[in-house]
């Protein structure tokens, strides 16, 4: 039965790389201390896994330009540049000012922007203050077309307000929480649905369900890595070799085999951020 996530599990810890396209964790902040004992041992256990490449996103000054080394460091990792909706923000915004050091000569340039969003659970910042920084990104963004990777969290109307306020942006729905909202938009404007580990967990039934519904080019796995690490090894740090457990759970649910939906998620990754996935990681 589609969306049992015992079978996901099992199916993950058994699933052979042979004869499979590399998958992609489009969602990691590996520049967090949490990975700085055994950060290369990291990077190799997701070769290992499996999983061609990594995309590690920033969420202020200092991991912006922590997630820029680690992408000169590995030619199998990406990064992103933004700013996050409960990071400080400054007294005034501007996204040229503040992207513009990050897209205009840095080498490797960041893949996307973000994350970036609207956080309500965290009283941080005003909500005011949260749109406006948002869509000063969005429209930098559509101007570039660049993809954004959103972030909401209790905010799903707000979130869906500045969406719709840049109709020209795109992007994806980082670690999608299920919202019907969200999805008909994705849905509607054709943005990318990511999915993370918590798709694994015995009470996801709304992310499952909602999985059967991205249409299959709009896909994509991530793992929020250090966070929501996947039901077999919930409790502890994720890491991007997880992903290929999300993906199978993703594979059960829409009844397909692992390799046929990784061959559909690493087209989705590689058009969505622009990266070839090869061997030099470029």
């Amino acid at each position: 039965m589609p969306g049992r996530p015992a079978e996901s599990e099992s199916r993950a810890q058994g699933a052979s790389q042979a004869g499979r396209a590399p998958l992609v964790d489009t969602h990691c902040h590996l520049y967090f201390d949490r990975f700085d004992a055994d950060r290369d041992a990291i990077i190799a256990a997701m070769a290992a896994a499996g999983v061609g490449g990594a995309v590690v996103v920033g969420i202020d000054d200092a991991s912006n330009q922590r997630a820029a080394a680690l992408a000169q460091k590995y030619p199998q990792l990406k990064y992103s540049a933004g700013l996050h909706p409960t990071d400080q923000f400054p007294t005034h915004f501007s996204a040229d000012g503040y992207l513009g050091r990050w897209f205009d000569g840095s080498v490797p340039p960041p893949v996307a922007i973000g994350e970036c969003g609207i956080d309500l659970h965290w009283d941080t910042n005003p909500l005011e203050r949260q749109r406006s920084v948002f869509i000063a990104q969005l429209e930098y963004a559509a101007a570039r077309n660049l993809p954004v990777i959103v972030h909401t969290r209790e905010a799903d109307a707000e979130t869906l307000e500045c969406l719709r306020a840049v109709p020209a942006a795109r992007g994806v729905l980082h670690c999608f929480n299920g919202s019907a909202l969200l999805l008909q938009f994705a849905l509607e404007c054709g943005w990318y649905v990511s999915f993370a580990g918590n798709l694994t967990y015995p009470k996801a039934q709304e992310l499952r369900d909602a999985a059967l519904k991205v249409p299959l080019d709009r896909l994509l796995v991530e793992t929020d890595a250090p966070f929501l690490a996947p039901q077999a090894v919930r409790g502890q740090r994720a890491e991007p070799a997880h992903v290929v457990q999300t993906a199978a759970a993703l594979a059960l649910v829409r009844g397909l085999s692992l390799a046929e939906l990784a061959a559909e998620l690493y087209k989705n990754s590689s058009v969505c951020f622009g990266v070839n996935w090869g061997a030099d990681g470029r």
